[in-house]
């Protein structure tokens, strides 16, 4: 005779099985981060926060968008420009 099992899953399983994906897909997100603040450091010669590597991710990121599109509006482009102003301001900030 065959033996019928059934597997029931409680609210706590599903709630830890989305936990550990979280965990999974935040550590894929920082791995680089972290290995772009190891880079910052040894160009720096000093160590990095994370919070100090977000401020230079943000600098490079409003400096390229405002540079690179040639195609943008002139009021994007400034934008671009304030966003680049305020990033260079919290980076000599963090930075200093």
């Amino acid at each position: 005779m065959m033996n019928k099992e059934m597997i029931l899953t409680t609210r706590q399983s599903i709630w830890q099985a989305i936990a550990d994906k979280m965990n999974y897909f935040s550590d894929v997100i920082i791995r680089p981060i972290e290995k772009l603040r190891d880079y910052y450091s040894l160009v720096l010669e000093r160590n990095l926060n994370m919070r100090q590597t977000w401020a230079l991710i943000e600098a490079q990121t409003a400096f390229f968008l405002g540079i690179l599109p040639v195609g943008y509006a002139f009021i994007l482009r400034a934008v671009a420009l304030v966003w680049f102003i305020i990033a260079l301001k919290k980076c000599r900030k963090l930075l200093a």
